[in-house]
């Protein structure tokens, strides 16, 4: 499904009928390593091509303007963390267990993608053919923890809730915990705020309440 900004910033130039993988790859990793370095609004289409290794024109052979480059910067950034949680919420064990596992998973992300993640969550609501990305982005996230949070309630592991708004909820506080510690990362370490998800989620969900 291709995902674009419903306003684009400026008529794009012709795209390709059959677009090259491998240089979208190079356009998309140089920015993300501008993002990583500089931040967004640094970014400038010139120095991006230049790190890249490509020209201008290429650019606008696979992205409309800046504003489409960034959609699929998210729609990226969004998948590659969906694989990883899918793949913990997939593995052996417990609901509790894999949900665990989880979480581990969503930490190692945010902290090898960092400033990228920050971005993403503060400027990511943007009107696209699929809605504001953001909510596209965390729809995505919620459909994918929910079957597990429905396992871990026909376990008894969890207490009967909407399975919907659990994950909702479940996914909101991660985030905002997260962003809050990689904006304040002198505060707690990864361990404290694995440790106070972990504590606040099992206390929220639990079977006894």
């Amino acid at each position: 499904m291709s995902i674009k900004p419903v306003r684009p910033e400026r008529r794009g130039r012709r795209r390709l009928g059959t677009e090259n993988p491998e240089v979208q790859r190079r356009l998309l990793d140089a920015a993300g390593q501008i993002i990583a370095t500089e931040g967004w609004p640094a970014l400038r289409i010139d120095d991006l091509v230049r790190r890249a290794g490509l020209s201008v024109g290429t650019f606008y052979l696979y992205f409309d303007n800046k504003a489409d480059l960034f959609v699929q910067l998210v729609v990226r950034h969004t998948e590659r963390l969906r694989a990883r949680l899918r793949e913990a919420y997939a593995g052996d064990g417990t609901a509790a267990e894999r949900l665990d596992r989880a979480l581990d998973a969503y930490l190692d992300f945010v902290t090898e993608t960092g400033p990228g993640f920050l971005h993403f969550r503060n400027a990511g609501n943007i009107e696209t053919t699929v809605g504001p990305l953001s909510t596209w982005a965390f729809r995505q996230h919620a459909d994918d923890l929910r079957p597990l949070l429905e396992t871990a309630m026909a376990e008894g592991a969890i207490r009967e809730e909407a399975p919907d708004l659990l994950a909702q909820a479940v996914l909101a506080l991660h985030q905002h915990i997260a962003a809050f510690w990689l904006e304040h990362p002198e505060r707690y370490s990864r361990q404290r705020i694995k440790q106070f998800l972990s504590d606040f989620v099992a206390y929220g969900l639990s079977s006894d309440r």
